[in-house]
Order: C-alpha cells, then structure tokens, then sequence
C-alpha cells in the first residue's frame, strides 16, 4: 500500500496550529466579559478617586473661609483692644463688616459693649457669615478701667 503523500509544506502548518492551540488553551483573546468587569473596576477605582478628590477640595475651602474669618475676629478684638476705656460704651451696638460696605461682605462682626460691674465692661463680639446667614465664633472680654 502506498502512503498519499501531502504537498511539501501543508504538514508542517498543521502542526505549527496544534502547537499554538496547544500553548495558548482553548482561547487567544480576551472574551467580552473580562472586559466588561475590568472597565467596571477601573471606573469604580475612578469614581472613588474623583469624590475623594472633591470632598478634599471642599474641606480645603471651608478652612480657608474659616482662617479669613478669624483674622477678621482678631482685627476685630485687636481694634476694640486699643480704644480707651471710656470710649468703649460707643461702640455697643455696632457692626463691623470685613470689606468697604455690606454688600460686598463675607463676615460681619456684631459688638455688644456694657457695664458688668463698677469699673468694668464687658465686650461681646459675635462673628457672622453672611452668605450662610449663621454664627461663626464668639468672644467675651472684660476691661476694667485703670
């Protein structure tokens, strides 16, 4: 019996494709769902960064916000500190406004000045945010004439 002879060449391609199916398993790419649940990983990862990121930003803002408003309140004490004590029943009532005029304003800082004892004054200064409309801080002093 006589062999059939295939062409020169053909034999060796099929077994080039068996090693290769072979050496890879049964697939050579990556199926529509390992992509799918790497995306939604990656974009999960993403999405934790990015509000990480923003609740970050926020927080540095309100610090900010917070330091203006308590150098305005020491400027504020600072001021009252330097008046005399006599003088310091004029300003009972006032308001005080961190830029030119109140419309233009962050903070306002409200004084409440009155005779606690004989030769005493107690100074109150509230600190107001006016764009959220709430209290920020509050100091009390006392000064006693000399």
């Amino acid at each position: 019996m006589k062999a059939i002879q295939d062409r020169p060449g053909q034999n060796s391609s099929r077994i080039h494709r068996r090693r290769s199916a072979r050496r890879f398993g049964a697939r050579a790419g990556l199926t529509v769902l390992e992509i799918t649940i790497t995306l939604t990983i990656v974009t999960t990862v993403l999405m934790a960064a990015a509000g990480a990121l923003l609740s970050s930003l926020s927080a540095v803002s309100s610090a900010q916000r917070m330091s203006r408003a308590t150098v305005f309140l020491e400027t504020v004490m600072e001021d009252l500190a330097a008046q005399p004590y006599a003088n310091l029943l004029a300003f009972n009532g006032n308001t005080v406004f961190d830029q030119g005029t109140a419309a233009q304003s962050n903070y306002q800082a409200t004084i409440t000045v009155f005779t606690a004892q004989v030769n005493l004054r107690q100074v109150d200064v509230v600190l107001t945010d006016r764009h959220a409309n709430r209290e920020i801080g509050r100091v009390t002093t006392l000064r006693c004439s000399r």
